[in-house]
């Protein structure tokens, strides 16, 4: 089996490796610079674990790259691996609904060696109706075959982030297509990479399947920080009040509040309810999103009201500017900490970034601020530590320099709960997700 994939990012590049190690022979079309000076160096431009040692054991034998599919060969399937950004619709108030233009230019990009008998599998997050009324229209349009001829399938990509080469072989893949035949190509392609395949109903249960997977994800968040919020409302320590319910009862597993970022769950609410009516589920999962977007709001304004107002000199150390700490990734696509800090830096303070797995040039190309390898060299002239996502080295580095952070009105604010054992040993100040609105110093633990 022959396939090429458009688009070496997170999602095109990870299955690229996936299927070249199952004897598929991949080419994957990448017209990014640096993407391809990082392969051509055997490596990726992202950090995610196990993926370097497979690129060098593959590459140029089954995996090949290029800026344009050779066209001497016969191709068994193409794969859209592209993403879906948003954009507001000034003819809806400013909604934020899917843009389709990186669809279509993938799509185009394949003219020169699609001619219709291949079968396109969209692996990219969409909207409702995406394949169907988008997709297979512009393929015929293309090719100058009718619709009924053309092969399409829906193959939505749901691996996270950090453990994506082991759970492309191992979790199920959900597979459509508009036809028999895609259908038998796609499993064919599919149970090279994995032994369990799912075969849907249709092109549409297949887009859905991947946005209830992450709005599923976003709205369960959106609960525990919901809790979290309402307990302080009654002067009750959210953290504290979650942690407590969920103890040894099997029927309470309240997420634990923080952050709801990322490429994905950032705009996966917004992508589902684009062809929804308007309904009470439209309202309920576009209400779950923003509320966990108004975290951002809270956090921006708690700093503010400690440092009132910004003179151009008072200094703010955000750690974590990685969308997630665990599983550990590079990935500052779609952060919360990054949108935050444009906040602060917007409303006038100095920052200092820091992150213990990003990319230096890619954390410096934000322009947000100084960027610093070691986390007490960004707390060095900075009045507060904001710690933005829940990284495992957290808890050994900062208690360890507990000693380090000791100075006049200096606070922190452990958005994740990493600083625990700091909490315990030292008489820092330190505020919590769960604490922030209302501060009034009582403590509560598990009794075991």
């Amino acid at each position: 089996m022959r396939i090429g994939i458009i688009g070496l990012g997170y999602v095109g590049l990870t299955l690229a490796v996936a299927a070249a190690s199952g004897g598929i022979e991949v080419y994957g079309m990448e017209v990014n610079g640096h993407i391809k000076e990082c392969l051509r160096k055997n490596h990726a431009h992202f950090y995610e674990p196990g993926l370097d040692n497979l690129i060098r054991r593959y590459n140029h034998k089954t995996l090949h790259v290029a800026d344009q599919f050779p066209e001497n060969i016969n191709y068994d399937a193409f794969i859209i691996t592209v993403g879906t950004p948003l954009k507001e619709d000034p003819k809806k108030n400013g909604e934020k609904v899917p843009d389709f233009d990186y669809i279509k230019s993938a799509l185009q990009s394949i003219g020169n060696v699609y001619n219709g008998s291949q079968l396109v599998v969209l692996r990219s997050t969409v909207s409702v109706g995406t394949t169907r009324d988008i997709v297979l229209p512009f393929l015929s349009a293309m090719c100058g075959r009718r619709e009924e001829e053309i092969l399409v399938s829906m193959c939505p990509e749901r691996t996270l982030e950090g453990k994506a080469v082991d759970e492309l072989t191992h979790l199920p893949q959900i597979v459509s297509g508009n036809n028999a035949q895609s259908l038998e190509i796609a499993q064919k392609l599919f149970r090279r990479i994995t032994p369990c395949v799912i075969e849907v109903s249709s092109l549409e249960e297949a887009e859905l399947i991947k946005l209830y997977c992450n709005t599923y994800r976003d709205m369960t968040f959106a609960i525990g920080n919901a809790f979290c919020m309402a307990a302080q409302e009654f002067q009750v320590d959210g953290n504290l009040a979650i942690e407590h319910a969920n103890y040894g009862y099997a029927r309470s597993s309240i997420a634990k509040p923080g952050f709801v970022a990322g490429p994905c769950l950032e705009k996966d609410a917004y992508i589902l309810i684009h062809n929804m009516p308007e309904c009470a589920s439209r309202s309920l999962i576009l209400s779950a999103r923003n509320f966990n977007e108004s975290l951002e709001e809270l956090v921006v304004r708690w700093v503010t009201d400690k440092l009132g107002t910004a003179d151009g000199h008072k200094v703010v150390a955000l750690s974590g500017m990685a969308f997630k700490g665990q599983p550990e990734t590079s990935d500052l696509r779609g952060s919360s900490s990054v949108s935050i800090a444009r906040k602060i830096k917007e409303a006038g303070y100095q920052l200092n970034l820091h992150d213990f797995a990003a990319f230096p040039e890619e954390m410096k190309a934000l322009r947000l601020g100084r960027c610093f390898d070691n986390l007490y060299d960004a707390c060095f002239d900075a009045k507060l530590l904001l710690v933005l996502n829940n990284h495992q080295k957290y808890a050994s580095v900062i208690q360890h320099d507990a000693l380090l952070y000791k100075k006049d009105h200096f606070e922190i604010l452990d958005a994740w709960g990493v600083c625990t054992e700091l909490q315990a040993c030292s008489d820092i100040r330190i505020v919590t997700l769960g604490n922030m609105l209302h501060q009034d110093g009582r403590k509560g633990r598990i009794k075991i």
